[in-house]
């Protein structure tokens, strides 16, 4: 049985072929940042005025190895403004104490721990998001400080509206 990318929780191995161009846009970007082949771009080699459009779509999670966990490091405006609220500082469980969404997305998560490959989904949120969202698209890349363990996730969250449209959240439709 293959994973639907529409379905809630199905992550996949990266592909440029069902990603949108921001999304593929920042995964050229983190491949770029790659000492080698079997390499991982470290945090610092991530320079955020060389993909400043992307920015308010960009989250990054910090992971602790001994307890298997996920904090929140950094949150985009769009993706605030999307979920309704800055986790910025927090665990995932802390934010979303939904038993099974958030087993599911651990588990996507930690496989990307342990294998050191780019996942992708697009389809419903998994969390409460804004009402007007109603598909996601998330990119989810691990970073590794020895360019070899992963220690933290560079992510990117685009919000769909009903008719397939990128919406931009409020604080971005303002401007």
């Amino acid at each position: 049985m293959t994973a639907d990318p529409h379905r809630r929780g199905d992550w996949l191995p990266y592909s440029p072929s069902g990603a949108s161009k921001p999304v593929a846009r920042l995964y050229d970007y983190w491949a770029s940042k790659k000492a080698g082949p079997d390499d991982l771009p470290t945090r610092e080699d991530i320079r955020p005025e060389e993909i400043k459009s992307l920015l308010p779509y960009i989250w990054l999670l910090d992971f602790d190895r001994p307890s298997r966990s996920f904090r929140y490091r950094l949150i985009g405006t769009a993706v605030v403004d999307g979920v309704g609220q800055d986790h910025t500082g927090h665990t995932l469980a802390d934010c979303y104490p939904s038993a099974g969404a958030l087993e599911v997305a651990t588990r996507s998560l930690l496989n990307l721990m342990e294998t050191g490959r780019p996942i992708w989904r697009r389809g419903m949120p998994m969390f409460h998001h804004h009402t007007e969202v109603q598909v996601l698209e998330n990119l989810a890349l691990p970073l590794a400080e020895d360019r070899r363990l992963p220690d933290r996730i560079l992510g990117l969250t685009l919000f769909y509206d009903s008719q397939d449209k990128v919406y931009l959240p409020g604080v971005l439709r303002a401007r």
